[in-house]
């Protein structure tokens, strides 16, 4: 199946595209640096052939919940949001990050240089009243009957900050030749839910400048000081110093 492509550079264009195309439904939004399936993370990392992904998922989320608790100042009390707590903090978990703010999925889409000329994608996906799931009702994510949509207890501040939600993959263990985790855009139930807006790499510069006008930073979105230090050294050196100086005397005369 072709899923719906838009093309967008431009904040503007964006939102246009959001106006005409993705207006009257419930929708989440994905930003990608690069036009990649819709796996979550425990499917993209190198494992060891031998191990079945899910049980290395698994093995590792035991051992980050027995660690974790010194860290906490909010324990989770269902596994969704235990998974959605490590996924925000690095681990690799059958879970794929969306947004309710596109605006948020296009920054983590033009956050660093293009690669090799390749254009990001934002991913829009109709999300239905049966696809969701609540945390306190999941039971055991590892015997969910179909991938889910969920929206985590707000349990770190990066989560509230993101506007987080969450899909949660099902491992499919039927026949070996398709074992394994089935990404979003091949997934009956939702391809044909999914659109993309490509954006071009020529405008990811100025996107991020006008996502900084905007308040949508890596500060606002990680805000703690590992994103204030992200978004200090990004405003200072990602550009060249001619070019950062006319922004920055563009933007001092705008608000004189």
């Amino acid at each position: 199946m072709t899923i719906k492509t838009h093309q967008a550079s431009s904040i503007i264009e964006l939102l246009a595209v959001l106006d005409k195309h993705c207006k009257a439904e419930d929708f989440l939004f994905r930003g990608q640096h690069e036009d990649k399936p819709l796996l979550p993370r425990i499917a993209r990392v190198t494992l060891d052939p031998s191990e079945a992904p899910e049980e290395v998922e698994h093995r590792m989320f035991q051992d980050f919940k027995r660690r974790a608790y010194p860290h906490l100042e909010i324990v989770p009390d269902n596994d969704l949001d235990w998974l959605a707590l490590a996924q925000h903090h690095g681990m690799a978990t059958r879970l794929l990050d969306w947004t309710s703010n596109p605006l948020a999925a296009l920054w983590f889409a033009v956050s660093e240089p293009a690669h090799e000329a390749q254009p990001a994608v934002i991913w829009a996906l109709t999300v239905v009243e049966s696809d969701y799931v609540l945390p306190s009702s999941a039971g055991d994510p590892w015997q969910i009957d179909r991938t889910r949509v969920f929206r985590p207890t707000h349990v770190t501040q990066r989560i509230i900050a993101q506007s987080g939600w969450f899909t949660v993959h099902k491992y499919r263990r039927e026949r070996r030749a398709r074992r394994g985790f089935l990404a979003l855009d091949s997934n009956r139930t939702y391809e044909r839910r999914l659109q993309k807006i490509l954006i071009a790499p020529t405008a990811f510069t100025d996107i991020r400048w006008d996502l900084d006008r905007c308040g949508v930073t890596a500060a606002s979105l990680f805000p703690d000081l590992d994103g204030l230090c992200r978004h200090v050294q990004w405003f200072h050196t990602l550009l060249s110093d001619e070019t950062r100086s006319t922004r920055l005397v563009g933007r001092n005369l705008r608000c004189a």
